[in-house]
């Protein structure tokens, strides 16, 4: 049975102007699709593009170039308001820091009735707060909690705020910022659990952004791995962690603890050389040829395509066959 395509990024680029001439390429020609009602998972180091990714998607950017098809709607292209308002409706963010993304000056009320009030999703005001109430106790929290303001909560009970919000106007597909990047490790597989339950039980599809594989391993059915603005290597979940072909994920893979310690004692691991190069004038060439030991002549003069080696399996390196 072939499996229907929600969204489909194809040569997606996000450049920005920074001055001097300087071209800052925060992604650069990124193509894959997102299945209905899986999670998508977009993994690498903080500066390669991946929260941009996120957000030039949902539109808070404006892409430079590339398409981004959503459910045959080309959001790159001028769209009615009407479109656009089903559109705000059918896709939703969770952000990264959950006590900047919200208003600290409004209720938890106001705060997740943001989007019912805005689509008008409530008859009356009665209806409007046992709908919130009803979000509240979806994602873990009470109806005590209307009443309060952002700064009286923990941070994973402001992420689950965040999450209500997002869940307000009945969205399908959802795009997670770093959802559990400045939360707690114990709040963190709260947070991924209950993400999951919301999936099985809503039907929603994810994207799901994080640096930590080890994390985005237990909610992924398919990753794309990132680079300098480049998605370097994608596959399945399990094929990534049993057998990475790209040597940028290779090292990330390497980076993670294993619980045993006579095996972690053991394992090789892969220290890359030198940080994440600067994204603004790229040199031509493999991105990640600075830090690779496998880098050749034509890693420096030849940027690899990113190819389909094995079904499912794409990898963007000269030494990959």
């Amino acid at each position: 049975m072939e499996r229907e395509i929600l969204l489909k990024i194809k040569n997606l680029k996000k450049h920005f102007n920074v001055g001097k001439n300087q071209i800052l390429k925060a992604v650069d020609g990124v193509s894959f699709d997102i299945y209905r009602g899986e999670t998508f998972g977009v993994v690498g180091e903080s500066g390669c593009g991946k929260s941009t990714l996120g957000r030039t998607i949902i539109g808070l950017y404006n892409a430079t170039e590339g398409s981004i098809e959503y459910d045959g709607i080309d959001l790159t292209k001028k769209t009615t308001s009407k479109e656009n308002r089903d559109l705000t409706k059918r896709i939703q963010m969770i952000f990264q820091d959950p006590y900047a993304s919200l208003n600290q000056r409004m209720k938890v009320m106001d705060i997740v009735a943001e989007g019912i009030d805005a689509h008008g999703l409530s008859k009356n005001s009665q209806d409007r707060a046992q709908t919130v109430v009803d979000l509240l106790n979806t994602v873990g929290l009470q109806e005590e909690h209307t009443n309060r303001f952002p700064h009286e909560f923990s941070g994973g009970q402001r992420q689950r705020i965040g999450i209500a919000r997002a869940l307000a106007v009945n969205p399908e597909f959802i795009i997670c910022d770093e959802p559990i990047s400045a939360l707690d490790v114990s709040i963190q597989a709260q947070i991924i659990n209950l993400l999951k339950d919301l999936q099985n039980k809503r039907g929603l599809t994810y994207m799901f952004i994080a640096h930590d594989l080890s994390m985005v391993k237990h909610i992924s059915n398919r990753i794309g791995v990132m680079y300098l603005g480049n998605l370097v290597e994608l596959t399945t979940s399990k094929e990534l962690f049993k057998k990475p072909l790209h040597p940028y994920t290779q090292a990330l893979l390497s980076a993670i603890p294993i619980p045993n310690p006579k095996i972690e004692k053991t394992r090789h691991r892969i220290i890359l050389e030198g940080s994440l190069p600067s994204p603004i004038n790229v040199k031509e060439g493999c991105k990640f040829s600075s830090r690779c030991a496998k880098a050749d002549t034509i890693c420096r003069e030849k940027s690899p395509e990113f190819v389909e080696v094995e079904k499912g399996h794409y990898v963007a390196c000269h030494f990959v066959k």
